[in-house]
Order: structure tokens, then C-alpha cells, then sequence
């Protein structure tokens, strides 16, 4: 009997994995394309996913974002910001930096493994020249977009969330830690 239980529990989970992942990547396409017509699968993947016990379990558990809660392969999002100087150093603007595309976006994302990379190689004198690259790159796109009026300084964030033992003592908010920045002006 409880090899049954056991079975059939296993066999549950299979199944909600896989509508979950099913689902999230479905909702993915449908997010990125824009698009908005339904189907048979559509309807149905929605129907069954939004059912009341499944969708709690599914968020209770992080199912529903593909990766689970910890994720191990999910990859943390940081923040660039920069500050616009004039001639004087009076500082003229604060933006968060953002490109126009989904392509370049997604692209984009992908410079996210280098600065977590950052983290773990803070030594790697190499790999440090190479971060100061990018973020130079980067300086030098903003610094074009605004005509090479401004002095830019650059700065890389990462969220800082709270651990789990913190969030149970009432601390909630989300704090930014400085991971590295630097100053372009030609």
C-alpha cells in the first residue's frame, strides 16, 4: 500500500511538473510575440493550470516559474544605473539603464553571468579587465546617446533580497548592493 502511495504521489508530481513547464513556456512565447489568439491547447493548459488546489501549489512551491523557488540555474538580476555630469561635475541626470528591443534585452541578459561571475573571481586580474571592458562599452554607448555632452558614471547593482531568517523577523525590503562602478568621459 505505501508503495502505491508513494507511486501515485511521484506519478502527481511528474504530471505537475510538466504542465508547469508546459504552461511557462507557453506563456513565454505568447508574452514575447505578442500574440493574443487561442486555441485548443491554450484554452486547455489554462483551464487545467488555473485550477484552485493545483494554482496554490504551484505558487506555493514556485512551480509556476519553471525554475522552482531555488532554482539553482536561475541566473540573479542586477541593476545598472548611471549619472549624467556636465563640464562643472553638477550632476544633470540618474537613469536606470534600458535598451529599446526585446532582442537586445534578452541579449543583454546575458552580460548578467559575468558580473555574478564578478562575485566568485574578485582576484582574477584578467577577468576584472574584462568586466571594466563591458562596463566601459556600456559607458561609451550612453555617453553617444547623449551627443558626448556628459561625463558618465556607471554603476552595477545587484538585488539584495532578504534571507529567509530575516523575512521571518519582518525585514521585507529589497536593498541594493553595489557590485562595481566606474566614470567615462572622453
Amino acid at each position: 500500500m505505501k508503495k502505491e502511495l508513494y507511486f501515485t504521489i511521484s506519478l502527481v508530481l511528474v504530471f505537475i511538473v510538466l504542465l508547469s513547464s508546459v504552461k511557462t513556456t507557453q506563456d513565454s512565447y505568447y508574452k514575447y510575440y505578442k500574440k493574443t489568439e487561442e486555441n485548443i491547447l491554450k484554452s486547455s493548459l489554462d483551464n487545467t493550470y488555473n485550477y484552485r488546489p493545483l494554482r496554490i501549489f504551484n505558487t506555493y512551491t514556485g512551480f509556476e516559474t519553471g525554475y522552482g523557488f531555488f532554482g539553482t540555474n536561475v541566473s540573479s538580476e542586477f541593476v545598472i544605473s548611471y549619472d549624467l555630469f556636465d563640464n562643472n561635475q553638477k550632476q544633470v541626470d540618474h537613469q536606470i539603464f534600458k535598451l529599446n528591443s526585446n532582442e537586445g534585452s534578452i541579449r543583454f541578459m546575458s552580460l548578467n553571468r559575468v558580473f555574478l561571475d564578478r562575485l566568485t573571481k574578485p582576484e582574477d586580474e584578467l577577468f576584472v579587465k574584462y568586466v571594466k571592458i563591458i562596463m566601459q562599452e556600456i559607458s561609451k554607448f550612453i555617453y553617444n546617446k547623449y551627443d558626448k555632452k556628459y561625463s558618465v558614471n556607471l554603476k552595477v547593482y545587484l538585488y539584495n533580497f532578504p534571507s529567509l531568517e530575516e523575512y521571518g523577523k519582518g525585514k521585507t525590503n529589497v536593498e541594493l548592493y553595489l557590485l562595481d562602478e566606474m566614470s567615462y568621459k572622453r
